[in-house]
């Protein structure tokens, strides 16, 4: 715990002028229940709430979002924050694009509101980009509509894997310099963290893994997470049209195939990348 005291007291130190050290954009469509959570975790973060800005995005919500977050926010010690109303999107996407360029933070960071951050997961991911890497995530705790919680371990980065299966969640921390280079969350794959993983990798973005459980996120029905399974194959086939760079190009002729309407074989959520799994025979 030491170390975190340490490496706090640095990181409040090394701040350029008055920006905000992370900011946190938290795209809201009728979560208010659980925002007053979402935003007490994250004034339980050990680097302190002195360092972080809150943007709190809502996609036209018509549970009295807006209101709840801007009665929340003055009372709570965050460097500064905002509450920002968008026209309906529908998508988690369009409303994080539209908080990242309010942001004005060193370090960006997008975090659905029914998630929970655990107190270290800011300063251990900032200690994480401190070795050289430009994108820090963790592991993280699944709750279950039951209850029951589930340590999910994620793999280290690995270029294959990440082009065969999204191994990052969306609540990943990442250096201002991708976003201002035009990495931006696209509106034609509902995978749209995947996606925007893959661009930040084209950028040449360093990626790290903290091997350590530290956010909590909860399952429900109606989740955007779970409407992206609907999508599955187009969604994927976007993702290698739109990065074509990414991918051998065996995939990609897969992609313009689904693309056209052809059926996919694969499962769901993994992007062929073997010949014969893209339809390509061998030899």
């Amino acid at each position: 715990m030491g170390g975190l005291i340490v490496s706090s007291r640095r990181w409040k130190e090394d701040r350029r002028g008055n920006a905000p050290l992370v900011s946190i954009v938290i795209p809201n469509h009728n979560y208010g229940r659980f925002l007053p959570g979402c935003l007490n975790s994250i004034v339980r973060q050990s680097i302190g709430p002195e360092c972080v800005e809150v943007l709190v995005v809502d996609d036209a919500s018509t549970d009295g979002s807006p209101e709840l977050a801007r009665g929340l926010l003055p009372s709570l010690p965050f460097a500064a924050w905002r509450v920002e109303s968008v026209p309906r999107a529908g998508r988690p996407g369009p409303v994080r694009n539209a908080g990242l360029a309010l942001a004005r933070g060193e370090y960006l960071f997008t975090l659905d509101p029914d998630d929970d951050l655990l107190p270290d997961f800011l300063a251990r991911c900032l200690d994480a980009l401190d070795t050289g890497a430009d994108v820090a995530g963790a592991d993280y705790l699944r709750l279950g509509e039951d209850g029951a919680r589930v340590v999910v371990s994620l793999p280290e980065y690995d270029r294959l894997l990440l082009a065969n299966q999204n191994i990052l969640a969306p609540t990943a921390l990442f250096r201002r310099c991708l976003w201002e280079r035009g990495a931006r969350f696209r509106r034609r794959t509902l995978y749209e963290d995947w996606d925007f993983w893959i661009q930040l990798a084209l950028l040449g973005a360093r990626f790290a893994h903290v091997a350590e459980p530290l956010y909590l996120h909860r399952e429900h029905a109606g989740s955007f997470s779970e409407t992206a399974r609907t999508d599955d194959a187009r969604s994927k086939a976007f993702i290698v049209a739109a990065n074509a760079a990414f991918f051998p190009s065996w995939t990609c002729d897969w992609a313009r195939a689904v693309l056209a309407g052809a059926p996919d074989a694969t499962g769901r959520g993994l992007i062929p990348l073997l010949p014969e799994h893209a339809g390509r025979p061998l030899g």
